[in-house]
């Protein structure tokens, strides 16, 4: 879809033509699955806080302003918010062992010994601040660019060019670029 037909389909819903949303969603859905999956590592969550996102959007589709950034950052915005407000009502339950029953076409037993990696890994990224969390997940497995990444954490470009090497250089002087290349062969593996 070409950014000037998403902004005629964007006009169309603001002026309640809400069944062409659909395109939006067929554009989006899978995205903001991804992006929402991977911070979450469950995919009943992911799908249910996908809902809310484009339910939200749906909602306020109305209040979404092209001139102040495009139509992909608002929704990831509204996914962002989504997956804060989910973790802090989870707070402080931990569910680190789904990652040992996590339901999928792999072998169930498992490489332990990257399972182990890939907890330590995750225990890291989860002790991070959440937005250099979001920062490295939004470059690495969402593949948005700095422009982007910028528009949907609030921060310049440069800056989110800053906190990305800064962040990644720390995971690396910790775990080694071994890790780090484990980690995204694996979430490349559990791919929903």
């Amino acid at each position: 879809m070409e950014t000037t037909d998403e902004h005629l389909i964007i006009e169309a819903c603001q002026q309640s033509r809400l069944e062409d949303f659909a395109l939006l969603y067929d554009k989006y859905h899978v995205p903001i699955y991804r992006y929402v999956y991977y911070r979450t590592f469950d995919k009943e969550t992911a799908e249910d806080l996908t809902s809310q996102t484009f339910l939200k959007a749906l909602e306020r589709i109305r209040t979404f302003d092209p001139q102040r950034g495009n139509f992909g950052a608002w929704l990831y915005r509204i996914a962002r918010n989504a997956v804060i407000d989910h973790v802090r009502a989870k707070r402080p339950v931990e569910r680190m062992d789904e990652d040992w029953d996590r339901a999928s076409g792999e072998n169930v037993a498992g490489d332990v010994a990257t399972r182990m990696e890939f907890r330590r890994i995750r225990e890291a990224l989860d002790g991070l601040d959440p937005l250099k969390r979001d920062i490295v997940l939004l470059r690495l497995w969402d593949n948005l660019s700095y422009k982007e990444i910028a528009a949907i954490v609030g921060k310049t470009e440069g800056n989110c060019k800053v906190i990305f090497s800064r962040t990644v250089e720390g995971l690396r002087s910790r775990f080694g670029p071994q890790a780090l290349l484990a980690l995204l062969l694996l979430l490349s593996s559990l791919h929903p």
